[in-house]
């Protein structure tokens, strides 16, 4: 920390002291005044360290006690101090329009004024408009959450306020704000109702846990968009967002593929092998299960699909194609209208032949039985979430599935695990990762990948690497239906 006091510090130092010196009497204030003069005069800095202690702990700030820095602080925390005094002094002798006269002192926060926008040009009503013109093309679902985010900030600077509001300051403040911010907040009842800074101030007594510093940068990033336009239609300068963005260990992040064990464990629990009730699917028993349950992880280990590229499923994205059984992950929208389906990008869309595993495992027969029920998803039972997403719901099922059965503890390992264990038996079949990578989704949008009509010599081509895909250790004979 630089030893001199910032503005933002400066204000901060003021406020506390105007507060603890008004409640104070005439004749105490005066003594600590001329106090605060001696010691100052003699570079003592005793008399704030309570306050410097106080202020340093509470707004995380990186000083050490004894240091000089910290010396540094406590003098100039003084120096406000005596301003502080003086005025409180001044009031009594029914002088009212007294100003600092160190430097280092801004005015009180209740005497700044804040500047209002003007009608149609609030942070709010901006945002509106960015969203309109939507100049990235983000769905509907990104822009309300994005929104949500915008207004956390304008309540943090005031929801009167201009874009010229949106400064480096502002956001360099905004982000120290948000390692206090409660995970949830909006689903959290004790909060309804609440701005941003009652939600931290209340969130002090209730203890809510905090949000990472992975969803701090998310919030940044959704201010980062917004500037952008910002910047481009001349509502602010330069970019506030520059720098701000948290370094994150990477290495924590990272998503391991299941281990041999794992899988074992994984498909030798109850959804497999029989469980006590639909309702009890963790619990061993004799009731069988054969929905998406069942489906979603099997097909997530011999595609490397993402959870919600196989949940949006439709009965006609599976099917043949010159004789070999494929899927089709795409975000066509049906003829019907149904709810629309999604890929990480346009070159997610790809056509994967289906295993001869799946096939022994008894999957063409469920999509037998599905077909007879007239449905028109692979997976009828799975709804859409509150946001839209066909992933949600199976997501959280997962997540506390395999926690129940004793497989996840940490985040290291989850559905997309089954991913990265597809790459590497793709490895161990001989392949690179460039041979490989249209597999999984990582190249650029094709017509085919768009349609899934593939030449029968790129499909069979598709068919033996596919094939060639197994996991040493792992037998899931003990699946394969009784004949």
């Amino acid at each position: 920390m630089s030893t001199e006091l910032g503005p933002a510090l400066a204000q901060l130092g003021d406020l506390y002291l105007l507060k603890n010196a008004a409640q104070r009497g005439k004749g105490a204030r005066s003594a600590l005044l001329g106090a605060l003069r001696a010691h100052y005069g003699n570079g003592e800095t005793v008399l704030a360290h309570a306050v410097a202690d106080e202020i340093i702990m509470r707004e995380r700030f990186d000083l050490e006690k004894g240091s000089i820095p910290y010396r540094d602080f406590c003098l100039k925390l003084m120096r406000a101090w005596v301003e502080a005094l003086t005025r409180a002094e001044e009031h009594d002798r029914g002088v009212f329009g007294g100003k600092p006269i160190d430097p280092i002192v801004k005015p009180a926060l209740a005497e700044v004024e804040l500047a209002v926008a003007a009608s149609g040009e609030s942070i709010m009503e901006l945002f509106d408009q960015f969203c309109r013109e939507n100049p990235g093309g983000v769905t509907a679902d990104t822009q309300d959450q994005n929104r949500k985010i915008v207004k956390l900030f304008a309540e943090f600077v005031g929801e009167a306020s201009p874009a010229s509001a949106i400064t480096k300051a502002a956001v360099r403040d905004w982000k120290k704000a948000l390692f206090s911010w409660p995970i949830r907040a909006a689903d959290t009842n004790v909060f309804t109702g609440m701005t941003f800074r009652q939600v931290l101030k209340a969130n002090e007594e209730v203890g809510k846990p905090t949000i990472s510093e992975k969803t701090i940068n998310k919030y940044l990033s959704a201010m980062g968009g917004f500037c952008g336009w910002l910047r481009s239609n001349d509502y602010i300068e330069g970019d506030p967002l520059d720098g701000m963005f948290l370094k994150l260990d990477k290495e924590k992040q990272k998503v391991f593929p299941y281990t041999t064990d794992q899988l074992k464990a994984i498909f030798g629990s109850p959804v497999f092998t029989g469980a006590q009730s639909s309702e009890n699917d963790h619990l061993i028993g004799n009731v069988g299960i054969n929905d998406w349950r069942r489906w979603l992880p099997l097909i997530g280990l011999f595609t490397g699909a993402r959870l919600g590229e196989i949940a949006q499923l439709y009965l006609d994205d599976v099917r043949q194609e010159h004789g070999h059984w494929i899927f089709h992950i795409t975000r066509e929208t049906t003829r019907d209208g149904d709810v629309k389906k999604t890929t990480k990008t346009k070159g997610s869309q790809r056509v994967i032949p289906i295993h001869t595993e799946l096939i022994k495992l008894g999957f063409l027969d469920y999509v037998a039985l599905v077909r007879k029920r007239n449905a028109k998803r692979l997976f009828p039972e799975i709804t859409p979430d509150t946001r839209g997403h066909m992933s949600g719901h199976p997501s959280r099922w997962y997540g506390r599935y395999v926690a129940r059965i004793g497989v996840k503890d940490d985040k290291s390992v989850n559905f997309h695990s089954f991913r990265h264990g597809l790459a590497d038996a793709f490895r161990r079949a001989g392949y690179l990762d460039d041979q490989f990578k249209f597999m999984l989704g990582h190249t650029g949008a094709t017509t085919t990948g768009r349609y899934g009509n593939l030449p029968e010599g790129e499909l069979k081509m598709r068919v033996t690497m596919m094939e060639a895909v197994t996991f040493p250790g792992l037998d899931l004979s003990h699946l394969y239906p009784h004949l």
